[in-house]
Order: structure tokens, then C-alpha cells, then sequence
């Protein structure tokens, strides 16, 4: 892998909030500068610069160019952003190594698993057992502290109710058109399916949060059938389903990953550099770059977030099934926050109702010396500004009163220009369309977690496309 960078980052001012560096926190994290050796690639000369470019450098970008680099294929990845890892970042904040994104991996997440083991990767253990102390909040801001067990058997109870059906309407999950009551069930919302469930308040406010990090959004906008479908991933078992959820993280950060894949790929690797237009040719593709930079090949995959389509100009245009995604666009609007307090809290877990900010909230680390800091995940970024520290302060002493806040950490997904959202969401009606955003069009080939069959709300779901993506190509390219 060789790595140079662009000078300039656009829509051009990037920072605009979307990262806060408050307290003596870490910035943006590493660049990927570790250089491969020199691999043989294609032999055959084209008349194009490349024969395959992947824009994104994410997991699915970062597995689709290590697809096309293995097949012999003459691979230019293009990642706008400074850095690599698209929705993940690895980072650190009062000396500790943390994930902004996508932290948690599993061996029921078989693409993801399966590279780690290529890659000689190990997990660290972080289970969400063993608390001290359980919290929730409800939408009227007041705060019910309850004992761990009866925490633990609500959102059993609620969740269970929630996925009932899910070996119904998934039996083969990887296959979600399989069972066509998908397209009954895609009409309607979670929170269509949760007022009607024999709920106690606090199951109901627990499960209220839970979904609402998963949509990035209030109940009300998302899919049903999305959430059914990760729980079937999961062995429709709430057990097995926790465990894919947080207990386990890539050793060494979801880094260590990113760069073990494009190492491997022998991929040129061009970061700072946006792609504003893609136009078709007969036999191949050419982009250009916002400093006008025109390169050419004979396919493209495109991996970056569905939001940030819209950047992008393509000639001739996509076609009307992918256009109506495009301005749907993406459901999450999440966000990411770690807070030290001067209080060791212990372990602690929390979940606040939708209409709250803080919306799960765990500890990361403890100790007396330590403190406490709070691993805690917006649904949505308009509920709290996550760059100030008054707010953040307010917020999280409403959850644990009286608790003195040394410092803070953020990532706004959704103020970055380069995601302009968080995890990969489906809303009320867009699972059931899930193959128009999968399928090629011409010699553009589309990947990304929200393009997934399976687990598209996680690492795994990225690095299936770009494994899809890469077949693709083969068969494109010959």
C-alpha cells in the first residue's frame, strides 16, 4: 500500500464541529503510513490509469481494493478524508485507546471474524456484565435507578417480545427476501410494533433507547423489519445477540484492521482526496477530484456513505431506484461521546429514553485513581451539543448527580461532511428495496454497509460488500 496525501481537505472547511478536541483530548487519529513492499500487479497495459478505483476508505472500500489487488487488478483507492477508516476511528482520550466508531466485532459476524483470523488479529474482552449500577431515564428527564438483575431481565423481556417473529421473517437471514413478509412488515415502524407490546414503563423506556440508537432517529422513522433481521443474525437469541453488541473489540483498534487489509491490497492509497464526478465511458469510468484531477478505469466501486451520494455527480445519472435512496438518504444521526469523571462510578450502565441525549451510556474504565470514563452514544447529535462542554456537564449529571467532569471527547457523524451520518440505518420502507442500492449500474459497482445483506449496522456488513463488490469486479473485468 502507498499512501500520499492531497494538500487540501474539502467541502473545503471540514472541521465545522464535527470533531471536538476539548480537555487535551486526541485529534483525528493516525494516517495509515505503513508501506507495502512492492507486489506484481497487472502486467496488461489499458488505456486507462487504473483498471479498478474504490472511492472510500472504510471497510468496505479497504476490502474491495484488497479483492481486486489479490485478482491482479491495478487498484487506486481514493478516501476523502485525511485518514482511513471511513465510520470508524481509533483514538485516545485520558490515556486511554478508544473507537469513535464501529468498536464492536464477533464471531457470529463470520466476513469481519474471518479477516481478523487472516490477519492474526486477537480481541480485547470489555462485557457488559458484573455491573454496579443501572440507570434509566425517561423522556420526562426523571431518573429511576434500578437493580442490575431487574435491568438485565427488562430488556430481555422487551426485546424478546420485540423480535418474536424473527425466525419467521428471516429464517435465512443473510437472504432477507427470502420470506416475502418482509415486504408487509417493511410498512411498518418499530415504534408501530412496541405501543402495542405488554410493556412496564421502564421496559418500555429501555427498549424506546435501544432502538433509538439503532435508527439514529426516533422510533417512529424506522424499519421494522432492519431490526429483526440483526437479531436473526444473531441466532434469533438475545444472548448470542448482546454478545455481537459489546463485549469484543479488534486488538490493537479497528486501525490495526484497516491497514492489515490495505497492506495487503497493494492498492495505491490517495487520502485528502474527495471524487465530486463520475462519468461513464463505453468500455470504462473516469472521476474527477475536487482539484479537478481526471483518472480513469475500467470499473469503479463506490463505498462512501448513501448521505454523501448527493456530492457526487454522476453521468449519466443513476437510475431512478438508487436517486430515490439518495434524497431518502440515510436514517442515523448519531454521535459518539467519552466523558472522565472524578468519581469512580464503577461499572455502570444506563439507558435514557429517546427523547434524551444520552441514550446508552457504559463505562469504559475505572478505578480510584482513574475515575470513571463514560463510553456514551447519541441516537441523535440535534439532542445535545456535543462540542460544548456546559451542555455535556448538564447532561450527564442529570444521569449521575453530583459527579465532577475533569473532560470530554466527540465525534459528530453527522457534521462530518465525508458521512454525514452514523451507523447504516434503514428507514420505514427502504429494506424491502435493499437490491436497488446493491445493484451495478454500467461499470459502477456499489458496496458500503448499508448495500449488506447481513449485519449492515456493523463492521461485518461493510467488509461482506466489499467482498460482493470484488467478485463483482472479477466478473466485470474478466
Amino acid at each position: 500500500m502507498s499512501v500520499r496525501s492531497n494538500k487540501g481537505v474539502s467541502r473545503r472547511v471540514f472541521m465545522g464541529g464535527a470533531v471536538a478536541a476539548t480537555a487535551g483530548v486526541a485529534g483525528l487519529g493516525h494516517v495509515g503510513s505503513v508501506m507495502a513492499s512492492e507486489k506484481s500487479l497487472s502486467q496488461g497495459k489499458t488505456r486507462f490509469d487504473y483498471d479498478v478505483i474504490v472511492v472510500g476508505g472504510g471497510f468496505a472500500g479497504a476490502t474491495a481494493a484488497r479483492e481486486c489487488g489479490h485478482q491482479g487488478y491495478r487498484t487506486l483507492l481514493l478516501e476523502a478524508r485525511s485518514r482511513l477508516g471511513g465510520r470508524t476511528l481509533s483514538s485516545q482520550f485520558a490515556g486511554q485507546e478508544i473507537e469513535f466508531g464501529g468498536a464492536w466485532i464477533h464471531w457470529l459476524q463470520p466476513h469481519v471474524w474471518a479477516e481478523m483470523q487472516r490477519y492474526g488479529l486477537g480481541v480485547e474482552e470489555d462485557p457488559l456484565t458484573n455491573l454496579d449500577k443501572t440507570v434509566v431515564m425517561y423522556n420526562d428527564g426523571s431518573v429511576e435507578e434500578l437493580p442490575p438483575e431487574e435491568f438485565y431481565h427488562n430488556i430481555r423481556v422487551a426485546f424478546e417480545k420485540l423480535c418474536h417473529d424473527a425466525r419467521e421473517v428471516f429464517p435465512r437471514p443473510y437472504e432477507p427476501m427470502f420470506n416475502k413478509r418482509v415486504l408487509e412488515l417493511d410498512k411498518l415502524s418499530v415504534v408501530d410494533r412496541i405501543k402495542d407490546l405488554d410493556l412496564s414503563r421502564a421496559q418500555r423506556a429501555q427498549l424506546n433507547s435501544f432502538m433509538a440508537l439503532y435508527a439514529g432517529e426516533t422510533t417512529d422513522k424506522f424499519g421494522l423489519p432492519g431490526v429483526l433481521k440483526l437479531y436473526a443474525c444473531g441466532g434469533w437469541n438475545y444472548d448470542a445477540f448482546m454478545d455481537t453488541q459489546t463485549h469484543y473489540r479488534i486488538e490493537g483498534g479497528t486501525k490495526a484492521l484497516i491497514d492489515a487489509l490495505l497492506t495487503d491490497s497493494g492498492a495505491e492509497v490517495r487520502l485528502a482526496t474527495p471524487v465530486v464526478a463520475v462519468e461513464q465511458m463505453s468500455d470504462g469510468v473516469q472521476i474527477k477530484t475536487d482539484d479537478d484531477e481526471v483518472v480513469t478505469a475500467g470499473a469503479i466501486i463506490i463505498t462512501v456513505p448513501l448521505n454523501t451520494y448527493r456530492h457526487i455527480t454522476f453521468a449519466p445519472a443513476l437510475s431512478e431506484d438508487k436517486a430515490q435512496f439518495i434524497e431518502e438518504g440515510q436514517l442515523s444521526k448519531g454521535a459518539k461521546l467519552y466523558v472522565h469523571v472524578k468519581q469512580n462510578l464503577g461499572r455502570v450502565f444506563a439507558f435514557a429514553d429517546e427523547k434524551q441525549p444520552l441514550n446508552w451510556v457504559q463505562t469504559h474504565d475505572y478505578g480510584d485513581d482513574l475515575g470513571t470514563i463514560l463510553s456514551i452514544t447519541i441516537a441523535r447529535s440535534t439532542t445535545i451539543d456535543v462540542n460544548d462542554r456546559e451542555s455535556v456537564t448538564r447532561e450527564v449529571q442529570k444521569m449521575f448527580p453530583g459527579v465532577e467532569v475533569i473532560g470530554f471527547s466527540a465525534y459528530d457523524w453527522t457534521a462530518d461532511p465525508f458521512s454525514l451520518g452514523a451507523w447504516a440505518a434503514y428507514g420505514v420502507g427502504q429494506l424491502s428495496r435493499l437490491e436497488d442500492l446493491q445493484r451495478p449500474e454500467g461499470r459502477i459497482l456499489f458496496a458500503g454497509a448499508a448495500t449488506s445483506n447481513g449485519w449492515h449496522e456493523n463492521i461485518d456488513g461493510a467488509v461482506e460488500s466489499g467482498l460482493r463488490a470484488g467478485y463483482e469486479a472479477k466478473v466485470l473485468l474478466g
